[in-house]
């Protein structure tokens, strides 16, 4: 059967960076088969989707670490059930996710579920769409519940809007053999290296390439900006930059663009960077989800270790130092954007 003629979408898409960059190309479809898409969605997500054309409205709920319970966002779902949406879908089986989408008003309340929820959660749905296969890229995942309602279409990707005055920032603060890295992962610092091997990492790559500069960025977080003058210690180098204030999405992305190639963990800035075509070197500690959050193709290089904590359940970890990251070496993750580097050349 063809995709429901829904006149007006909500899509739930309460996740950080990454889960939203994964969503786009579901969005777009959506938008492309004739819908008006509103999405019910973070700060870094609204910030995010006003680069995206196909995008109607987003609606905002501030998310935090620990976040609110989902019935106090209460105020915003009944502004959303006003709107009378002909469906809403969540592509992330969060028991928020579900909440939201079972209260929206819509006449079609549709979920993927990812992962055991709470009945609280399911009981407004009208359609559970089942587990997709997770060796499968995450935003092909979400494309396959679009299938599994009817949707023919093609993966429409991504398409980015940078403001022109952001691109020229980018070109004003940093050159083309910039590599831009990420140093911090707001998920867990478990998904962070330690920050001696970033340091030796640098020494490596000048050896070989003495013209190539670093650059990393960050959220603003007090934690984040700790992590970062210490590398900045440990490095001593006028090649080394660093932005501590958070910008804009927009103004990122123009910098991703603009660099090189970005160098990092499982992070939100790696999945940007993956949807804006860039070459990448990533760092993976090994998990049941984990294929489908790496990037694919040959312009990707990615870094892997098994990780004890995942296999079994429990933090072994001392000090937040994660333990299978550190198996990846310095002269390893070099050689990787030695080669990378090669390859633009």
């Amino acid at each position: 059967m063809p995709l429901p003629a829904w006149k007006k979408v909500l899509v739930v898409d309460l996740g950080f960076l990454g889960d939203t960059v994964h969503s786009i190309p579901a969005i777009r479809a959506l938008a492309q088969a004739g819908s008006q898409v509103d999405v019910l969605t973070t700060n870094v997500g609204q910030d995010l989707l006003q680069m995206v054309p196909d995008m109607n409205r987003a609606w905002v709920v501030p998310l935090s670490k620990p976040s609110p319970p989902p019935w106090r966002h209460w105020q915003t779902l009944r502004d959303i059930r006003a709107q009378k949406y002909d469906g809403a879908i969540s592509f992330v089986g969060s028991d928020r996710n579900l909440f939201c989408t079972g209260w929206s008003g819509a006449r079609y309340r549709i979920a993927h579920l990812t992962g055991r929820n709470s009945w609280f959660a399911r009981c407004r749905l009208t359609q559970r769409i089942p587990q997709r296969d997770r060796a499968n890229p995450v935003y092909e995942q979400r494309l396959s519940v679009l299938q599994e309602l009817g949707w023919l279409g093609s993966n429409p990707g991504w398409a980015w809007q940078i403001p022109w005055e952001d691109h020229s920032w980018a070109t004003g603060h940093i050159s083309t053999s910039t590599i831009h890295f990420s140093i911090s992962a707001a998920s867990s610092p478990l998904n962070e290296w330690p920050l001696d091997f970033w340091a030796e990492t640098l020494r490596q790559v000048w050896k070989k390439s003495p013209q190539t500069k670093f650059l990393s960025t960050g959220t603003g977080s007090e934690r984040e900006i700790a992590r970062q003058s210490d590398l900045v210690s440990l490095v001593q180098d006028e090649r080394f930059q660093i932005f501590f204030d958070p910008m804009p999405m927009s103004r990122l992305a123009a910098l991703l663009e603009r660099a090189t190639l970005h160098v990092g963990l499982d992070s939100g800035v790696l999945h940007l960077a993956m949807a804006l075509g860039k070459p990448t070197v990533s760092l993976f500690r090994e998990s049941v989800g984990r294929p489908g959050w790496v990037p694919r193709g040959l312009k990707h290089r990615t870094l892997i270790k098994k990780c004890p904590c995942n296999e079994t359940g429990q933090n072994k970890c001392f000090e937040s130092r994660p333990l299978c990251l550190s198996l990846v070496t310095p002269q390893e993750v070099a050689q990787a954007v030695l080669a990378a580097l090669d390859e633009k050349l």
